[in-house]
């Protein structure tokens, strides 16, 4: 990692705005002169990403270029993007809504850019601080309007609720999805619950089966100890006795 050493005071310098192109020829001219390893150089390509993410500025915070000397912060920048212009085309009317103070928020998020931003304009243009402030916040003014008009249709949608001017949608019908379910269910347990049809012969014949079934259970007497479950339907006998047999 020593050889990262040429790119330290990298960390020192503020936000550049030099053109891109002087920034890359140094970068790369750096990089010739260090020879970062492949471990340094994704360390360096790492720092120069975490570079694109900016925190949120407080709304107070002031603009690195006054618009005017009545806009220094990015406050008094929101509340005159807001302005209409009054029928004097040199002033303008301030025309806020009626809670535009109320639901200002107390931070401000700043447009993206990275500390070599190759998209903000030309490649041999220097990079305007001003312009990307004030994008920042025409971007935060369109975020508090669509909130407010969302609101708004929310809010007269709930009214027309309530007057009864709209109608209730009408439930709809409920579905006989499971009511044809469990028909096909009890279709399928008559089907396994169905006795076989027998012929007469064959009646006679399984009843005489029954009988003598019946009549071998009533001859074979328990014995003491002993559990029949022939009656279950399980031919089986479980002999809970204890016999000793006597010793020779």
């Amino acid at each position: 990692m020593w050889c990262t050493r040429w790119f330290l005071p990298l960390l020192l310098l503020p936000l550049p705005t030099a053109p891109p192109y002087f920034l890359l020829l140094f970068l790369f001219s750096l990089t010739m002169h260090a020879r970062p390893c492949f471990y340094c150089i994704v360390l360096l390509v790492a720092l120069f990403i975490s570079s694109c993410y900016w925190q949120p500025l407080p709304i107070t915070s002031p603009l690195s270029v006054p618009w005017s000397p009545n806009i220094t912060t990015f406050s008094e920048a929101l509340n005159i993007s807001f302005s209409i212009p009054a029928s004097d085309p040199t002033r303008f009317a301030l025309d806020l809504p009626p809670t535009a103070h109320a639901d200002k928020p107390p931070i401000i998020k700043l447009v993206d850019r990275c500390w070599c931003d190759f998209w903000a304009g030309s490649l041999f243009e220097p990079f305007n601080v001003t312009r990307w402030e004030h994008n920042s916040v025409v971007r935060l003014k369109q975020e508090l309007l669509e909130r407010k008009h969302k609101e708004q249709r929310m809010a007269a949608a709930a009214s027309n609720t309530t007057d009864g001017s709209v109608a209730a949608p009408t439930p709809a019908p409920p579905r006989r999805v499971r009511a044809q379910g469990e028909r096909a269910l009890e279709s399928l347990r008559s089907f396994w619950r169905a006795e076989p049809e027998l012929d007469g012969k064959q009646e006679e014949e399984a009843e005489e089966e029954t009988e003598e079934v019946e009549e071998v259970v009533a001859k074979r007497a328990s014995r003491p100890g002993e559990w029949n479950l022939e009656s279950y339907g399980f031919d089986l006998v479980l002999d809970f006795g204890w016999t000793r047999h006597p010793s020779s």
